[in-house]
């Protein structure tokens, strides 16, 4: 059985802190859509071509089958969650586990404004409301299970 995690959460939530945690315990690679964009386009604030970025996400995750892999990004819409569990399926993983970081809107703002790199407030308004009005129903769009961090 070959395991893979979704992060899912608003910007400033602390997806990326978890799953830095979750890497080193579960000796699990992190995919980050952020990452690929500073490798492909110089830095993570250049949106890029989604179909690149999308490719070079699957070849990761396909290089990497066998071993646990975690996916970090904001998965915020169930769409892209149904996407990233697809995807993760198609590949060979056996175990989706959605890892939901349901911080508050405020220390998602606070841990924002902190950051050299930051995210419009409305857009981390947005993305969390979203989020937050979809989180009822998660556990019926196809993860294994869903952990709360």
């Amino acid at each position: 059985m070959t395991t893979a995690f979704v992060m899912i959460g608003a910007p400033g939530s602390g997806k990326t802190t978890h799953a830095r945690v979750l890497a080193e315990t579960a000796g699990a690679l992190v995919v980050s859509t952020d990452s690929i964009r500073e490798e492909l386009y110089g830095s993570e604030e250049i949106q890029g071509d989604w179909a690149e970025i999308k490719r070079t996400l699957e070849n990761k995750i396909k290089a990497n089958v066998g071993n646990p892999v975690i996916l970090d990004a904001t998965h915020y819409r169930s769409s892209y969650r149904r996407e990233a569990i697809n995807l993760l399926r198609r590949s060979g993983y056996d175990i989706v586990i959605g890892m939901i970081v349901d911080a508050p809107l405020e220390d998602c703002l606070a841990r924002n404004s902190a950051r050299d790199r930051k995210v419009p407030e409305h857009v981390i308004e947005n993305m969390w409301c979203v989020l937050k009005s979809q989180l009822a129903s998660i556990d019926k769009e196809g993860f294994t299970m869903t952990v709360r961090v």
